[in-house]
């Protein structure tokens, strides 16, 4: 027990270190300014100082929470609305304060109101007493709020992922480095906390002891901010050089970002597009996005978009890989090829990554890279 003891306070300890850590070095002067790094680093601090108030509060520290029957620690409210407006920065949503921003934090406003109004109640014995023998209504309350907030926000977080993807899908011929697949990381630390919050609240509600919580939460919690932390440093997209970063345009579908009605594309446009695709093959570029194929051909980025989603009836990211798809099987039977493997000539076509290309040439072909070539020699 001794020895649990111990290694529980150095993973606390550690991770209230590493939230500050990573908060300082998110916004390092040599780092990329991103309003998202700034949510990763308050939900950071937030975590850490909801592990520094549960596992202290009430040893070191002294004040009002810890006299006043609290409901639970207020801290934890803020870490889930944090990690949504994180996610939506992320995700292109510019965060602003505004009444619906503010509306996200209600809960935490609510447990420190009550918190504060059973501090001021008189200490008489017997509303001691009582409030005493209320401990579990109390605790089986708060952490049963605490359940469904994270639930409603893990919820709403998916859903915005899916629609990002959709959306990622309609600008980039590559996903390697603005997909959004590590949000599902972050989803699942959330969704373990949510359960471990679960977890409690049933043994609240069926033993009402909760001795061990304190100090299992705060463990938890640090192994989270190290997660996260290690997480969002290695994005690409958040912990970029400012002095080699492009920004990007918003991500935003051509029916939002043209909101008149839309007509049938002309073919004469989606015939060019086509011509323009065989003979000069800007598919070949690994870092082709809608944008740059607009400019291309001197349309706008709605009308292209439009052309291809409603024209042929495809997204920018399956049109453009179907062509990389043709130009490596074109490549299997060159002579002048031979001497590329399959990754190879996967980069020549404008692939990025070999899980990326046997990826969308079975979805193409219906085969991997390496049986379609058996197939082609034999």
């Amino acid at each position: 027990m001794a020895f649990l003891e111990q290694l529980s306070l150095l993973i606390i300890y550690a991770g209230i270190v590493q939230g500050v850590f990573v908060t300082l070095l998110l916004n390092n002067r040599n780092v990329q300014a991103n309003r998202a790094n700034i949510f990763l680093s308050i939900l950071l601090l937030a975590m850490s100082f909801s592990v520094l108030h549960t596992t202290f509060a009430g040893r070191v520290v002294s004040h009002f929470s810890i006299k006043s029957y609290a409901l639970g620690d207020p801290s934890f409210f803020l870490i889930a609305p944090l990690l949504w407006l994180y996610v939506q920065e992320l995700t292109d949503h510019r965060v602003r304060l505004s009444v619906g921003t503010v509306a996200h934090f209600i809960p935490f406003l609510i447990a420190i109101f009550f918190a504060l109004l059973l501090k001021s109640l008189p200490p008489t014995p017997s509303l001691t007493n009582y409030l005493v023998g209320q401990r579990s209504w109390r605790s089986g309350l708060f952490w049963a709020c605490m359940v469904v907030q994270f639930s409603v926000y893990l919820f709403f977080i998916h859903k915005r992922w899916l629609t990002y993807q959709k959306q990622i899908e309609q600008e980039v011929s590559n996903k390697e480095h603005v997909s959004i697949a590590w949000v599902r990381f972050f989803m699942g630390v959330f969704l373990g906390i949510n359960l471990f919050f679960l977890l409690i609240l049933l043994n609240v509600i069926h033993h009402g002891t909760m001795f061990w919580s304190a100090r299992t939460i705060a463990v938890i919690l640090s192994l989270s901010v190290f997660a996260l932390g290690y997480k969002g440093i290695l994005q690409r997209s958040i912990f970029t050089i400012s002095s080699t970063h492009t920004p990007q345009e918003p991500l935003t579908s051509s029916r939002e970002a043209d909101p008149t009605p839309a007509k049938k594309p002309d073919q004469q446009l989606v015939d060019r597009l086509l011509h323009y695709m065989d003979n000069e093959k800007p598919y070949l570029d690994p870092e082709l996005t809608l944008s740059d194929l607009a400019k291309q051909l001197s349309i706008s980025r709605s009308m292209l978009s439009q052309l291809i989603n409603e024209g042929l009836g495809d997204n920018f990211y399956n049109f453009v890989n179907k062509y990389r798809v043709e130009q490596v099987k074109a490549f299997m039977t060159d002579p002048a090829m031979k001497h590329f493997n399959l990754l190879g000539l996967a980069m020549e076509a404008g692939f990025k990554s070999k899980s990326t290309f046997n990826l969308i040439f079975k979805r193409f072909t219906g085969l991997t890279p390496s049986e379609y070539s058996k197939v082609m020699t034999d």
